[in-house]
């Protein structure tokens, strides 16, 4: 009979260490998962923002190169304006 309860003592006990133990992993596991699926996001979030600051940064050098080019064309368009006035001067003095 002492052997019976000692068997089943050192059954219970093992069971018990087992047990615990696979808390322990699992909560470890599940742990581990938690930080993993946190560090994606922040991860993600990161990218996101860089993205966004690039998407900014494109519209703001389009932004400028709208104006440069509206610019030039201002100036072009002076220029050409003052070289045909040039040119109809010279020929007003040829035909006078």
């Amino acid at each position: 009979m002492k052997k019976l309860l000692f068997a089943i003592l050192v059954l219970t006990l093992v069971v018990s260490f087992t047990s615990c133990r696979d808390k322990k992993e699992q909560k470890k596991v599940e742990y581990q998962v938690e930080k993993v699926k946190s560090d994606v996001n922040n991860a993600a979030d990161k990218v996101s923002d860089k993205v966004q600051d690039g998407a900014d940064a494109v519209k703001d050098a389009w932004k400028d190169a709208k104006k440069d080019v509206r610019q030039g064309a201002e100036k072009a368009k002076k220029e050409i304006k003052e070289g045909y006035n040039d040119v109809k001067k010279e020929v007003e003095k040829k035909l006078d």
